[in-house]
């Protein structure tokens, strides 16, 4: 009779989807938005590696011709625009074990819940965090007051106010992602509302409620203003004013060190919001969010920020996103929250709002072994050699994905 032994080498391929199970299962972030197919983006045979790019496409919008079955000269012409995202949210955890350590079990299950699991749980945590921080930072909407603690019924309606006025969805792809502490806040603000008995009471959270899917994590990012947040207003020898415009010059920090931070919230006096559609003016600022890295002032007190968004003014552009472009200099910024001030973001979000997507890498074909798998979009690549001079088998995992904003209109940040 054939003798069958259980190896690592031999288990290769078990190890991975264990793997990749247990890191698909751990980041609800990513879990919950939409992720990118192999149709959307053109794989790389031989497998990705950091720092390359993938282009996204961003939906185009319609131009409705209201009151006039005469569509001469108005045949709207489909304009796609993409953006690239750049495979930048690499991850990886390594062990190293001698050949008298690997001696002792062949039991797949047992080497993996002794050596790997934990450093998954880790990698998890890494993704899901700087994916977590990368959205937000992206997200303009904002509500809540900075610096309160407090969520309550009507902060929380108050962000699917905003989702609803940029015409996101409704329906089961409203996420609503808080840690234990905004948790703690609004369960104590809707305790009249649990019913014993119920799970959500037995665990001490709100499952859906108010038109969203609540979700307890963690790995929230939390946003530090820069140290200059006040006089700060539009300047239009920084940055020319007009239609199309992606960056905003401005003045009033203070020289040389007034900084603003990446993902800080600001409006623009006189620059209010419209309606997606019907480019209405909406009863509030527009709000912005500075996407760019954090900008440091000039001598004169002087920095570009850059939009998440072109601005349009325009009510012939199907694209028209404010009611008027900034006036220079009487245009001054309101920032949310005080100068270096530190504040926990939750997330509410459509899937639709952003991309995600975890790729295959490129593996080695010498190593001892080298396998890949992906469970519900999340790709983890564990590859295994031998260290001469140790005498260890090193072993790594490694996770390589991106994210981009598509529909950042259809997210809003709630502050602590």
């Amino acid at each position: 009779m054939t003798n069958t032994i259980q190896t690592v080498s031999g288990n290769a391929k078990k190890l991975v989807k264990m793997a990749a199970a247990d890191l698909a299962d751990q980041v609800h972030f990513f879990k919950a938005a939409r992720k990118m197919s192999a149709s959307e983006f053109k794989p790389d045979a031989t497998g990705h590696s950091p720092g390359q790019t993938v282009s996204v496409r961003i939906p185009s919008q319609a131009n409705v011709i209201e009151d006039n079955f005469d569509i001469t000269g108005a045949i709207g012409d489909i304009k796609e625009r993409s953006v690239d995202m750049v495979l930048n949210k690499s991850a990886t955890v390594s062990i190293g074990l001698t050949t008298n350590e690997l001696a002792h079990t062949t039991n797949i299950g047992e080497i993996y819940d002794r050596y790997l699991k934990t450093r998954i749980q880790d990698m998890a945590a890494s993704i899901e965090a700087r994916f977590l921080q990368e959205a937000t930072q992206n997200v303009a909407n904002l509500v809540g007051t900075a610096g309160s603690t407090v969520v309550d019924p009507d902060t929380v309606m108050a962000g699917r106010e905003k989702l609803g006025k940029f015409l996101c969805p409704k329906g089961k792809d409203r996420h609503f992602l808080m840690d234990s502490t905004s948790m703690r806040s609004a369960v104590n603000a809707n305790k009249s509302l649990f019913v014993f008995g119920k799970e959500e009471w037995g665990q001490g959270y709100i499952g859906d409620a108010l038109g969203l899917s609540w979700l307890e994590n963690e790995l929230l990012y939390r946003h530090t203003n820069g140290n200059d947040v006040t006089g700060v207003a539009v300047e239009a020898s920084v940055v020319t004013i007009a239609e199309g415009m992606t960056t905003l010059g401005v003045d009033g920090l203070t020289a040389d060190t007034g900084t603003i931070t990446k993902g800080t919230v600001f409006t623009i006096a006189g620059v209010y919001a419209v309606h997606p559609q019907t480019k209405a003016t909406l009863p509030f600022l527009k709000q912005f969010v500075h996407v760019g890295s954090t900008v440091t002032a000039n001598a004169s007190g002087q920095v570009e920020l850059t939009l998440d968004e072109p601005l349009y003014s325009s009510t012939s552009n199907e694209l028209q996103n404010v009611s008027a472009l900034p006036v220079d200099e009487t245009g001054t910024l309101t920032f949310v929250g005080a100068a270096s001030g530190s504040y926990t973001q939750s997330l509410m979000f459509h899937k639709e709002a952003f991309r995600v997507v975890s790729v295959p890498l490129a593996l080695p074909t010498n190593a001892e072994f080298a396998e890949q798998a992906s469970e519900s979009g999340m790709n983890i690549a564990i590859v295994r050699d031998y260290d001469q001079l140790t005498r260890k088998f090193i072993t790594r995992l490694d996770f390589l994905g991106g994210i981009v904003p598509v529909r950042p209109r259809w997210a809003c940040r709630v502050t602590d």
